[in-house]
């Protein structure tokens, strides 16, 4: 069954021009292009952390947006074009990108509140999700993972800090 696929996979690799190019065990060294952007995705996931003031809990959605962002900027590598573009033929909408950890405000529908309930939700943006016209955000208040497309943003120059973690109450010393 394994050899099949490693045959059914070569044949395909052959018909779409793609030249496989194999290494030795534990060998990463050998593999320098893929290492190369392993380290980038993880210095921008590090600073994408840093900037925001967010944990190391959200290593991962960074990451993944760090990586939405690389196939979305320009390459010399590709004459300038996004790797999006290459693969796509078409030159992405750079539009909707939004600041990593800035504050969101997701619009509550009329059906989910009461009349004295507050008309937002402050969230926090985490990413994007491909084939879906919206965001991926924190929820502050249900500590969980949403989307959503109906919000204002607060995108600030500042470096935001954010407290995903309630925190006890100081004690006061007498």
């Amino acid at each position: 069954m394994v050899e099949s696929f490693a045959e059914g996979f070569e044949e395909f690799c052959k018909k779409c021009g793609i030249a496989r190019q194999k290494t030795t065990p534990y060998t990463p060294q050998q593999n320098g292009v893929a290492e190369r952007m392993n380290k980038t995705l993880m210095e921008r996931e590090r600073n994408m952390l840093n900037g925001a003031g967010l944990g190391q809990e959200f290593w991962a959605e960074a990451v993944d947006t760090a990586c939405y962002m690389v196939n979305k900027s320009p390459s010399s590598a590709l004459e300038d074009k996004t790797p999006q573009e290459v693969w796509t033929g078409k030159k992405p909408s750079v539009s909707h990108l939004r600041v990593f950890g800035c504050d969101a405000y997701v619009h509550v529908p009329k059906k989910k509140r009461t009349k004295l309930d507050s008309k937002s939700e402050k969230c926090i943006f985490i990413g994007y999700k491909d084939g879906l016209k919206g965001y991926k955000l924190w929820n502050l208040v249900k500590m969980k993972v949403m989307y959503n497309r109906d919000m204002v943003f607060r995108e600030v120059k500042d470096v935001i800090k954010h407290d995903v973690q309630p925190k006890e109450p100081e004690k006061i010393r007498v």
